[in-house]
């Protein structure tokens, strides 16, 4: 082994090194981050995190008050403590990401999503082709509005023109066969506080309103 391969060698050991315990670092401070910002927010009465591959992310799952039951996502983090996967990474597009399901006793007016023009295809949303759809640029980006029988048009504009950092979106979704509304944001430097709490409050704007029983004449 000539001199030069041995430096070369040598150097990436340090290189990656270093990176990682950078790298380890950022994103543990970046979980910590996303997980009081959530917490804040929601105020669970009880929360529980498992970890999924070291400093790549964690799965969690919140008890809430009423309205709610119960809150459940995962947020995962970009690998920058592998400095040989970093490139790969950059090139599929990876980077910070925060999903989360919340979970309501509450009826739903109906199914709608807000999604990302570009992971239209990946968010696997059965029945999309039989979706009423449309396009809308905000913030820079194309995002699909689509919604099924009921019109959720005019809400689901709302959202999105009311989101304070629509760029940082990528889905929304109101689904009632479950109960559930869904909200997947890329981070920007690690913040989602605005976002979710927006978020919090405009959900109760899907529930359907129970029309009141008259009165026995």
């Amino acid at each position: 082994m000539n001199n030069f391969l041995f430096f070369a060698i040598f150097a990436l050991g340090v290189g990656a090194t270093i990176q990682y315990f950078i790298g380890v670092k950022k994103n543990r401070w970046m979980g910590k981050s996303l997980s009081t910002q959530a917490e804040e927010i929601l105020k669970p009465k009880d929360t529980d995190y498992v970890n999924i591959g070291g400093a790549i992310g964690y799965n969690f799952s919140y008890k809430l008050k009423e309205p709610w039951k119960n809150a459940k996502g995962t947020f995962t983090m970009f690998p920058r403590h592998s400095l040989l996967y970093m490139p790969i990474s950059l090139i599929v597009g990876n980077c910070d990401r925060f999903y989360m399901n919340i979970f309501t006793d509450k009826k739903l007016v109906g199914e709608g999503h807000i999604i990302e023009k570009g992971h239209s295809r990946r968010a696997k949303i059965e029945g999309l082709e039989e979706m009423h759809k449309e396009e809308v640029k905000r913030a820079g980006k194309t995002f699909v509005l689509c919604w099924r029988s009921a019109n959720l048009k005019d809400k689901l504009l709302q959202t999105l023109d009311s989101m304070p950092d629509a760029s940082s979106l990528t889905h929304f979704c109101c689904y009632p066969d479950n109960k559930t509304l869904f909200l997947y944001l890329k981070p920007k430097k690690g913040q989602i506080s605005d976002n979710l709490r927006f978020f919090l409050a405009q959900c109760p704007t899907y529930f359907r309103q129970e029309k009141p029983s008259e009165p026995n004449k």
